[in-house]
């Protein structure tokens, strides 16, 4: 079968006809053009944890924090009416508030020089005590004005040698949030969290000694 000029330019218009129909086609997709949500962090920054009375040599383990149910992703919370949770819909963590927390408790506990190492998972040997967390409720308020964050958790102290509970309280903190929208929740958050240390610190140093 012999191929001659005019056929091979009739399969060329053919192939660009084609081509640009595919082209036509792809540019009448629906294209997303909504934003990439805003997200925002937990972190104290240079918080200065309280001091210990003096310096011990014991190795403390602080677990990774767990989170209630509704506080355990990384969307951020609020209520404006009793027992109804929501969520903002652009506006979310970097991460889980829970796991966000860890490394804010190993470095609060380092700062107070109460122990000889301050570790978390997977470290895990040869620990002389244990901390560990759980985020109760971490949720802006829009039932009060200015609105408020409300930040709930249990610290629990564990003997690793003997596993006796040593202690367990359940902190909670409300924080004035300085603007109604998710900024505002995370500003308030972070405040928060520096005042929830304030007290949880001192009283899991008790147990340090």
């Amino acid at each position: 079968m012999t191929v001659t000029i005019a056929d091979r330019s009739r399969a060329s218009r053919w192939a660009w006809l084609l081509l640009g129909m595919l082209g036509l086609a792809g540019c009448s997709l629906p294209q997303d053009k909504s934003s990439p949500p805003q997200t925002f962090l937990l972190d104290v920054g240079t918080y200065a944890p309280p001091l210990a009375q003096r310096a011990g040599g014991k190795t403390l383990l602080v677990t990774a924090p767990k989170a209630a149910p509704g506080f355990d992703s990384n969307r951020i919370a609020y209520t404006r009416e009793p027992l109804k949770l929501d969520y903002y819909n652009d506006n979310i963590w970097s991460d889980t508030p829970s796991k966000m927390l860890l490394p804010i408790l190993v470095r609060a506990f380092e700062r107070t020089g109460a122990f000889g190492a301050v570790v978390s998972p997977p470290a895990s040997a040869l620990t002389d005590l244990r901390v560990d967390v759980e985020v109760i409720r971490l949720q802006q308020e829009f039932s009060v004005r200015p609105s408020q964050v409300r930040l709930t958790a249990r610290i629990k102290v564990i003997n690793m040698k003997s596993g006796h509970v040593l202690g367990t309280q359940v902190f909670e903190v409300v924080e004035p949030a300085p603007s109604e929208d998710a900024y505002g929740a995370a500003r308030a958050a972070n405040a928060a969290v520096q005042k929830l240390l304030a007290d949880m610190l001192p009283f899991a140093l008790r147990y340090s000694g």
